[in-house]
């Protein structure tokens, strides 16, 4: 009986902290301000040109759009269907939960990408993500 409680008390504490991330902001996500930093700095050191983690490089529109070896990873308009978005919710004893460091994204990071990708997942045309690798060299 005190198992089945349990159960069903962490079962609702992760619906609730799934359904918080569910509801839309008012206000449009910038990509450039809010998403690509962010994308930058929780992603790019293993989805980029150097380093094409599970086939998956995330510095252009047209290679984040097309995925990796699991597909698509960006459904616009669908964040509970778009895998960016889905290993960011899963706990870090599975083996595909993002990032694969102990910390968390941050849930205002995770909601960044849950709004960005409901709200059509825009990326501007010539926007190139800079990996973390690069950044003094580019910033210098």
């Amino acid at each position: 009986m005190k198992r089945t409680w349990i159960a069903t008390l962490m079962t609702s504490v992760s619906l609730t902290a799934c359904m918080n991330l569910t509801v839309l902001k008012d206000e449009p996500v910038d990509f450039v301000s809010d998403v690509k930093p962010l994308l930058e700095s929780r992603c790019l050191e293993c989805h980029q040109h150097s380093y094409v983690f599970a086939g998956l490089n995330l510095e252009t529109k047209a290679l984040a759009m097309k995925g990796g070896r699991s597909g698509p990873v960006i459904v616009p308009g669908s964040p509970h269907e778009s895998l960016l978005y889905k290993v960011l919710l899963l706990g870090h004893n599975n083996p595909v939960a993002m990032p694969p460091t102990p910390e968390r994204l941050e849930r205002e990071h995770q909601q960044v990408l849950h709004d960005w990708i409901q709200q059509g997942a825009k990326w501007p045309d010539g926007v190139r993500l800079v990996p973390p690798q690069e950044w003094k060299k580019s910033r210098s």
